[in-house]
């Protein structure tokens, strides 16, 4: 769990606490929140990642397997959407059209803590040192565990535009080259 989650996670208060995971992965975010009292919610692209987080949480959170740019999120449902190092695995287009949908799925006053890869930093990655353009801004490695997978960087500005539509947004670049985004609807 990264320490700039946890410490976003002991400063905010949340009024349903109602968590969306997009690429919750083998669900560690999502144990850790349901530990704290939050109903858990997660999508993953991966059914064995899926079987994971529902074994480790239990029956009672929806956990889906779905691509996330596909995916329908409810409208006003949550007061916290997270995505740890997943949502930047597409092309702009789709990084900004998701934003833009969970946006609207956030409750009034809802939460959001997001990573997106810093644009200096592509080159810096051992998985970059061979790499294709896909889209403007959008690249994918040509060798290694994901291979022709989309990633897209984010220089500072282009952050603060994506996210325009959130109210007192934090943007601080972590040691990892991420831009970590945390805001409110």
């Amino acid at each position: 769990i990264a320490p700039s989650f946890k410490n976003f996670l002991s400063h905010s208060s949340f009024n349903t606490k109602h968590v969306l995971d997009i690429g919750c992965g083998t669900g560690k975010y999502l144990k850790l929140l349901k530990s704290s009292g939050f109903k858990t919610d997660g999508i993953d692209s991966s059914k064995t990642a899926v079987q994971m987080t529902e074994k480790l949480l239990g029956d009672d959170s929806k956990i889906v397997f779905v691509n996330m740019f596909d995916f329908r999120i409810p409208k006003n449902k949550y007061d916290l959407i997270i995505s740890v190092a997943t949502i930047h695995h597409g092309t702009k287009r789709q990084v900004r059209n998701l934003v833009n949908r969970i946006h609207s799925a956030l409750m009034n006053r809802g939460k959001i803590f997001i990573p997106l890869p810093n644009y200096e930093n592509r080159m810096k990655w051992d998985t970059f040192k061979k790499q294709k353009e896909i889209a403007p801004g959008t690249f994918a490695p040509l060798s290694g565990p994901e291979k022709g997978l989309p990633h897209s960087f984010y220089t500072k500005t282009e952050v603060q535009k994506l996210f325009a539509k959130y109210r007192n947004i934090k943007l601080s670049l972590i040691s990892h080259g991420r831009w970590v985004i945390q805001a409110s609807k």
